[in-house]
């Protein structure tokens, strides 16, 4: 069938096919639901395989935004990857490369690198591992006590610099696009929250990023022993649930310490891995 790109009156339907397609459309279904409370699906165009009954959902920038461009994706099966790249080429059209794939599961990943024959020459670059999916469920969000001597308040404009110096991917990010603009996106328009001193001095944040799980973590060495990292977890997963997002995380399967943080932490691990990818053109 002919792809079909989703007007707004069919968001709904869309909405409810990819709820009943959870987990594995998680990536897909949170980040629709948050770009459409924010108002911001009119930056984006919503592309399927078929209508109305879609194996294949990318939602991607509809113009150069003057930041990574993303196709947040959800695809049922390895036998629906050839869909998958034809949906995601269509979208190349109208942004510069590359495009963040992301929201697909593993073996997809997989069986779209493995339409060519010629690995070095496939524009679909893996990221070197693969994430696994955690999930918050309600009954394990609790309020969290603020230790005396800090206050809670979110990630702005001062922010930046510290926010972009502790990020593990920022150098490689900025080969690309500016990371001061993709942070400004993201302080704008999504949940943060970040834990002071009384004298204002930023300890701990944490923020949602577009595609819908929360990340970026970081905790400076010294306050580390205060548990601060789940003092904002938790306090960034009630501010999310209180506006009816379903919270979750995507942690690298290498990444023991982050594995046991999590589940320390009230999460559920998902059955299934997904597999971050680059799409060059």
């Amino acid at each position: 069938m002919e792809p079909h790109k989703i007007l707004p009156a069919e968001y709904d339907i869309l909405e409810q096919q990819m709820k009943n397609a959870l987990p594995l459309s998680i990536c897909a279904f949170v980040h629709f639901k948050l770009m459409r409370t924010r108002n911001l699906l009119e930056r984006k165009n919503i592309l399927v395989n078929s209508w109305p009954d879609p194996s294949v959902v990318v939602i991607v920038d509809n113009k150069d935004w003057g930041i990574l461009p993303s196709a947040v994706t959800f695809c049922k099966g390895p036998e629906f990857v050839r869909s998958l790249k034809a949906l995601i080429q269509l979208a190349s059209k109208n942004v510069p490369s590359p495009i963040l794939v992301v929201g697909c599961s593993t073996d997809v990943i997989d069986a779209l690198v493995n339409l060519y024959e010629c690995k070095a020459s496939c524009p679909f670059k893996p990221a070197q591992e693969n994430a696994l999916v955690y999930t918050l469920p309600p009954k394990n969000i609790s309020p969290p006590t603020i230790p005396d001597g800090f206050r809670v308040s979110e990630l702005g404009e001062r922010h930046i610099d510290p926010v972009k110096k502790s990020w593990r991917y920022a150098e490689e990010y900025e080969q690309f696009f500016s990371m001061d603009r993709w942070l400004r996106y993201h302080f704008s328009n999504f949940p943060t929250l970040c834990i002071e001193t009384e004298e204002g001095l930023p300890v701990a944040w944490e923020l949602q990023q577009d595609y819908g799980a929360i990340g970026m973590l970081h905790v400076v060495p010294e306050f580390r022993r205060k548990k601060l990292g789940s003092v904002v977890t938790m306090a960034l997963a009630e501010k999310m649930n209180n506006e009816g997002q379903m919270v979750f995380a995507c942690v690298n399967e290498k990444n023991e310490t982050g594995k046991t943080f999590h589940e320390t932490n009230g999460y559920i691990r998902l059955a299934f891995d997904l597999c971050f990818c680059s799409y060059f053109f």
